[in-house]
């Protein structure tokens, strides 16, 4: 029940998205309203040419007539020429008009799992799942699920398509519809074994190539790791291993698709033969040779119709079945401006935290009844043995997570009535790794934000970085290369330094932001900050002597945190 939810969710969210889709089913459904007028057209060709004289019929007849044919045999096969040929041309325009929408909402659901993951999904729920699974999510699986809205659409033209061809048949001839509902029932139990082998082979699929991408990132993540361990060969058996199972698992998913797709073909020339073989149809009157050649006509286009669909709803429902539910992802509303600021013109009074209490998991406390405060133009140190909770203060300060109890105040009004947007406007963190990006020095500064490269300068300045982009050969504009590698750990974190000055937030949080700095150099960039912040508040998370000597007061984490000795044992298993 729930992958039809599934596609019922998916369904709505693509319509919404693209009302287009709408046309496309009606172009499909006059499409396949031409095929059955033009199949219908031919039946009395059978009649005329056994010699027998076309029977009036006033709409085939008014056909002719418009067109300026008469109702002969010729007349017959023009019409059905130029009704086919509509059918075709109709036929086109609506599957590329799906093939078009499909492609656009693959797009639509990329981008926007993409954009919800950036500041919509909460961090802890980010964190629960690995980095390979949301590349699945939003790449393999928006793919899947944009197929499947093609493929739906296609579905609903075939079972039209081949219902109005059943009616065809059964409104010429009861026994051989009958028939025809004997041996569709006798495929559809063969066809349901098929499907839940290809149910339980996707699942297997999906399965290997989520382990098989995670593998892929984290080795070159930790590819430093991987090589200093000599670990190479180890790691790339492993994943030839993985990628290995996923192929054959394709393989087996194919080979049984085609048998179902074979099967049925082979099933109906098993019966007539034996049909022919115990009662051979007579063929010497002209009205048995009319009805043999009417037959055979709408049973030639009915059952490559029927295998269509049956192909067609088993790739629906393998998809629906194995794939994730996407929706859940894209359909989450933005909770954050599109425009990113300074924050020269923002101001933060006070930060408290009052009573917040505050754990990982149920069974391990990591803060309790802690109460911080924090004033503008006061510079302070957080400090504390590891594991005592002040990265986990950082998180909640900026709403990467929410307290168990208790409250944080700004001003006065609790965080939980701004949006986390907002929250973020006010409180900028700088932690111990920087991200560098494949761009210039600027625009990793910038990073998003309008600013002059005079203000970019003062940044640097202020984070002591200014004199190594000066050297470099195209100053702000040279090239960082991906993660910073062509920089050292101490000039990583003065660009991250820079990138937090230029954004003038009220609060900065520094969580061990100045540990790959030497002491002369953070003793300059200490300084600066607090020069910089003397009319807003500067917090570091440190074990620094020197820095902790700097500030205006210290505030020793281990003490704040209420947590008795047995829950902080358990804590530091998960902090």
């Amino acid at each position: 029940m729930k992958h039809f939810l599934y596609l019922k969710k998916l369904l709505a969210f693509a319509f919404e998205k693209n009302p287009l889709l709408y046309v496309a089913l009606l172009v499909s459904a006059f499409s396949v309203l031409l095929e059955i007028a033009a199949m219908t057209s031919l039946i009395p060709l059978a009649a005329v040419a056994s010699g027998q004289p076309l029977q009036s019929q006033a709409l085939l007849n008014r056909a002719l007539g418009f067109m300026g044919l008469i109702p002969d045999a010729r007349g017959l096969i023009l019409l059905f020429i130029f009704l086919f040929m509509l059918r075709l041309l109709t036929q086109f325009a609506s599957q590329a008009l799906v093939v078009f929408l499909s492609k656009r909402l693959f797009a639509q659901m990329s981008t926007r799992a993409f954009h919800n993951l950036l500041g919509v999904i909460p961090i802890r729920e980010v964190e629960q799942s690995s980095i390979g699974s949301y590349i699945a999510l939003a790449g393999d699986e928006a793919f899947r699920a944009s197929s499947l809205i093609g493929q739906m659409s296609q579905l609903v033209g075939n079972v039209l398509l081949a219902g109005l061809y059943f009616i065809a048949i059964w409104t010429f001839s009861g026994v051989v519809a009958f028939a025809v509902s004997i041996f569709l029932s006798v495929t559809f139990m063969l066809m349901l074994r098929a499907f839940r082998v290809i149910h339980q082979l996707g699942h297997i699929q999906v399965e290997q190539s989520r382990e098989a991408s995670s593998l892929f990132l984290d080795a070159l993540n930790g590819l430093r790791t991987v090589r200093a361990y000599g670990a190479e060969s180890f790691v790339d058996k492993k994943y030839s291993n993985q990628l290995g199972d996923y192929v054959r698992t394709l393989v087996r998913i194919d080979i049984v698709g085609l048998l179902t797709r074979i099967a049925p073909a082979l099933l109906l020339f098993a019966g007539a033969a034996v049909y022919t073989y115990q009662a051979p149809v007579a063929m010497g009157s002209a009205s048995d040779f009319a009805f043999g050649v009417t037959v055979v006509l709408l049973l030639m286009r009915f059952f490559p119709v029927v295998g269509q669909t049956v192909g067609i709803a088993q790739r629906v429902i393998a998809d629906a079945r194995a794939g994730r539910d996407v929706t859940e992802l894209v359909s989450k509303q933005c909770s954050y401006s599109a425009s990113i600021t300074t924050m020269k013109t923002l101001r933060v009074d006070e930060v408290y935290m009052r009573d917040v209490c505050f754990s990982y998991r149920q069974d391990n406390p990591v803060l309790r009844d802690v109460n911080i405060r924090l004033q503008r133009g006061k510079s302070y140190a957080f400090i504390g043995r590891s594991g005592s909770g002040k990265s986990t203060v950082m998180d909640l300060l900026l709403r990467f997570y929410e307290p168990e109890s208790g409250e944080i105040l700004l001003d006065g009004d609790s965080v939980s009535d701004v949006s986390e947007w907002e929250v973020r406007q006010r409180i900028l963190l700088v932690a111990q790794e920087t991200t560098i990006f494949n761009d210039t020095v600027a625009n990793n500064i910038r990073f998003g934000i309008e600013a002059s490269d005079a203000e970019v300068m003062r940044a640097c300045q202020i984070a002591c970085i200014d004199d190594l982009v000066a050297d470099l050969p195209h100053g702000l504009d040279a090239r960082l290369d991906y993660r910073g590698t062509n920089l050292s750990g101490g000039q990583r974190q003065r660009i991250g330094l820079a990138r937090a000055l230029l954004r003038h937030a009220p609060v900065l949080l520094l969580d061990e932001s100045t540990s790959a700095l030497d002491s002369d150099t953070r003793s300059r960039v200490v300084a600066n900050l607090k020069d910089a912040y003397q009319d807003r508040t500067l917090v570091f998370v440190t074990h620094d002597a020197n820095i902790i000597n700097l500030v205006d007061e210290v505030l020793d984490i281990s003490k704040i945190n209420q947590l008795k000795s047995r829950d902080r044992d358990k804590s530091d298993a998960v902090i």
